[in-house]
């Protein structure tokens, strides 16, 4: 492969942003990938950038799959206990709504466990 400017000259490499074939000339090394000299350095720091953060926060969202789940739990014990504490019984408003979060909390914590803790 050739350099896309100097298409006789063998390329180094590609660019990270726009998978160019590039020669010593025509790239910029930053480290974490190849550029278009003055053209594509920002875009490549950039997409260095969201890639680390978005691995930081994979790693990170498998030790909070808890905290969304038991606030669902929670919001629907509070609902549902004070519903029973009432004495309005099963059939009022607050008791559906507290056993719809405890059910969604429920299904979220089986979802986040399959997702983040088997799959790694």
């Amino acid at each position: 492969m050739n350099c896309f400017n100097h298409q006789t000259t063998p390329a180094i490499g590609l660019c990270k942003a726009c998978s160019r074939g590039l020669c010593s000339d025509c790239a910029t090394d930053l480290d974490h990938g190849l550029a278009c000299t003055g053209t594509h350095e920002e875009r490549v720091n950039d997409l260095e950038m969201i890639i680390s953060r978005n691995a930081t926060a994979f790693k990170d969202a498998s030790k909070n799959i808890y905290i969304v789940p038991v606030f669902y739990i929670a919001m629907g014990l509070i609902f549902g206990g004070y519903s029973l504490y009432e004495g309005r019984g099963v059939s009022h408003f607050s008791f559906v709504l507290g056993a719809g979060f405890i059910i969604f909390g429920v299904v979220l914590l089986v979802r986040n466990r399959k997702i983040f803790v088997k799959g790694q």
